[in-house]
């Protein structure tokens, strides 16, 4: 009976693991820079990325402040390589704090691209004054987290999955691995 149930844990286990695989596999994802990492309001930014399709029925690619949905920075066609490349001033009633760029395309019928969007945090820091002088300290490592996108639950279910999976891998190749021995350290009768 327990080598059933081991049997049963291990092919449960290889489900969501050969999913989560696929998921990760499938798609080419796009990429998104910012040329500094601390600007201030109003300041003229470059963002660069690549990995967006260049098909005919693929829209451009626009850079969004904050989520997929934010205010509409700037979009530009992709090249050749589907790499992108735009420059455009940051709003200048952003109040200081932590803020996610994202590079987002659409196929022809409305429904995100595979891989986007791309994405990238900027530091706005002081007013559109200190622009001209910009900060000269180590260049932080980005937010903690990101509420601004639903997406990150996603990715925590398929941690989830995976953890649950290798738990169940391992409790049925243990209870295989037990077959051959006695259930008990009691000597044998013979």
């Amino acid at each position: 009976m327990k080598r059933k149930v081991g049997i049963i844990l291990i092919f449960a286990a290889v489900l969501p693991l050969a999913a989560t695989s696929i998921a990760w596999a499938c798609g080419v994802l796009g990429t998104l820079t910012v040329n500094q990492k601390v600007a201030a309001p109003g300041q003229t930014v470059t963002v660069t990325g690549k990995n967006y399709s260049t098909s005919a029925t693929a829209t451009g690619v626009t850079v969004r402040l904050s989520k997929r949905s934010g205010q509409a920075l700037s979009t530009v066609a992709p090249d050749p390589n589907g790499a992108i490349s735009t420059t455009f001033s940051l709003p200048a009633n952003l109040s200081p704090g932590w803020y996610v760029l994202q590079a987002t395309q659409f196929n022809a019928n409305g429904t995100p691209k595979s891989g986007t969007p791309g994405r990238t945090t900027i530091r706005i820091q002081g007013s559109a004054a200190a622009a001209a002088t910009p900060w000269t300290g180590s260049t932080p490592s980005g937010p903690a987290s990101f509420a601004a996108d639903s997406s990150g639950g996603s990715l925590l279910a398929m941690l989830a999955a995976i953890a649950l999976s290798l738990t169940m891998l391992a409790g049925g190749w243990t209870l295989v691995a037990r077959k051959g021995r006695p259930a008990s350290s009691a000597p044998l009768a013979i």
